[in-house]
């Protein structure tokens, strides 16, 4: 039996494949850039925007390394939450809201216009 040498394949890898990318928050007062000891209490008032007088359940990891946090808030009720779930709150609580205007091309335009379901009122930062 005659054996014949296969020449070796030559496997090209590519060594972007698994670098790490960069996950640094850019923005430090971001609400992904915060840790557990930038992390703290506050108190306020939910206000429920877009159905009010209903009461809003938030839950849910607002940034890597928090405690899950689940919280049923009333509207107009005072309450103590994280900085982190009160800026989520006012920031990131919305929707777009969606416009017909189209392009030339007849495609839909995004509007950029967002609105917001709810705002959290901090009265006090607790420590």
């Amino acid at each position: 039996m005659v054996k014949t040498l296969t020449p070796p394949v030559e496997t090209i890898v590519d060594p972007l494949i698994h670098r790490r990318s960069n996950k640094t928050a850019v923005n430090l007062n971001s609400i992904n850039a915060m840790t557990r000891e930038t992390d703290h209490k506050v108190r306020g008032q939910f206000v429920n925007v877009e159905y009010p007088g209903l009461p809003q359940k938030f839950s849910g990891k607002y940034y890597k390394g928090m405690p899950y946090f689940s919280e049923i808030l009333k509207d107009g009720e005072t309450c103590v939450i994280p900085l982190s779930v009160a800026r989520w709150i006012n920031e990131e609580f919305c929707y777009d809201q969606h416009s017909h205007i189209t392009d030339d091309k007849g495609l839909p335009l995004k509007t950029g216009k967002k609105v917001p379901r709810g705002k959290f009122i901090i009265e006090e930062h607790l420590k």
